[in-house]
């Protein structure tokens, strides 16, 4: 589907959805509603007028709704829905006009940071999720709701995909440097097509700038939050095993394994096992590895596993995105650990007290300000 036929439909949904709400509302007479798709052919230029358009009377009084429609919807976007509207109001030649309007901001869907910096610039809100603040004359309608549409939920999450992560742990290693586009192409080993669209996302996002020194992240705190509410676990096949080595021994053939010259650098300890060794807080009952395919065979064989439906206590995790491998950590006398960002995406996944492990490894590793 085309840009401007999409748009076209998102402004027609709103529309109804605008409708649909102010229906709610006995007392309120619905004049008309208009989104300037229905005035718009073959993606042409649009008047200088609002996207969505509604005249309504409520106790003998005229008000008039106008909404600028934004998609994607990122802070960035509000802000610039938020001076569009700001402008077209004060360029309202009609005094009383001026006084009656009722600025929204619409889209598919609003996420809460672009909510909340509707409400602070005073003005409303409407998504097609559900979510809507509209406020006059004593019409009040607020609703919220955890649901997202699809392609929202897949845009919000694009940020986060396996090669935008290697970019975002390479940032979040040192979140006070400026980068450029080719330094940090290099550094997080993806194309230059890739840092360009993480750059993009990040702005558009408002957790980092982009000036003539590079790329800053801005609000790193931000970022990580954002990258845990939508954290999917690392894909890739995992087994479970059994082994018979405890306490000392096992750490000793664990260490030794992961250091050996046919599995260094192609292995590593995560989750609740690397953060045992990064920020200790708490032991798991299960060892968890990343391993590259090729070196499983020589882990079986050295730390003595079983294979077992029941009963493990080792799991390996072979993944799809060997790129993690190559970010471990090496402290010494430790075996390898998955990165202090990894980690803390893995166990913020667990249970209550895995999620604690996840917060004291944020505050001893994470922080930034």
């Amino acid at each position: 589907m085309k840009a401007y036929e999409r748009m076209k439909e998102i402004e027609l949904q709103l529309a109804g959805a605008l409708r649909q709400q102010l229906e709610r509302i006995p007392s309120l007479e619905i004049r008309s509603i208009v989104a300037e798709a229905e005035l718009r052919t073959n993606g042409s230029m649009r008047a200088q007028r609002p996207d969505v358009l509604a005249q309504v009377r409520i106790h003998n009084h005229e008000v008039t709704l106008v909404c600028e429609v934004k998609e994607p919807a990122y802070p960035r976007q509000i802000r610039q829905a938020i001076d569009t509207l700001s402008l077209y109001i004060a360029r309202s030649e009609n005094k009383a006009l001026h006084e009656s309007m009722v600025p929204l901001v619409a889209a598919s869907w609003l996420s809460p940071e672009s909510r909340e910096i509707c409400a602070g610039a005073g003005m409303g809100w409407l998504d097609l999720a559900g979510n809507c603040r509209i406020a006059f004359d004593g019409v009040f309608i607020e609703r919220e709701t955890a649901e997202r549409p699809k392609p929202a939920a897949r845009n919000y999450r694009a940020v986060f995909s396996p090669k935008a992560g290697q970019v975002l742990r390479t940032l979040l290693r040192d979140p006070a440097r400026t980068w450029r586009v080719t330094e940090l192409a290099e550094a997080s080993d993806v194309s230059l097509g890739h840092v360009s669209n993480v750059r993009s996302a990040l702005r558009d996002r408002e957790w980092g700038t982009v000036g003539e020194e590079g790329l800053h992240l801005t609000a790193p705190d931000a970022l990580l939050d954002a990258w845990r509410d939508s954290y999917e676990p690392v894909r890739g096949k995992r087994t479970s095993w059994y082994s018979i080595l405890h306490g000392r021994q096992w750490e000793e053939t664990l260490r030794e394994a992961l250091w050996r010259p046919q599995t260094e650098g192609h292995a590593m300890l995560g989750g609740l096992s690397a953060a045992q060794w990064l920020a200790p807080y708490m032991r798991g009952n299960t060892t968890t590895l990343y391993a590259d395919t090729s070196v499983v065979p020589e882990l079986i064989e050295t730390l003595k596993l079983k294979s077992t439906k029941s009963g493990a206590n080792v799991e390996i995790i072979e993944p799809d995105d060997p790129a993690i491998l190559k970010e471990r950590v090496e402290i010494p006398g430790a075996p390898p650990v998955s990165s202090p960002v990894l980690t803390y995406l893995d166990l913020s996944q667990l249970d209550d007290r895995g999620r604690e492990a996840a917060d004291h490894l944020r505050e001893k590793l994470l922080k930034w300000h």
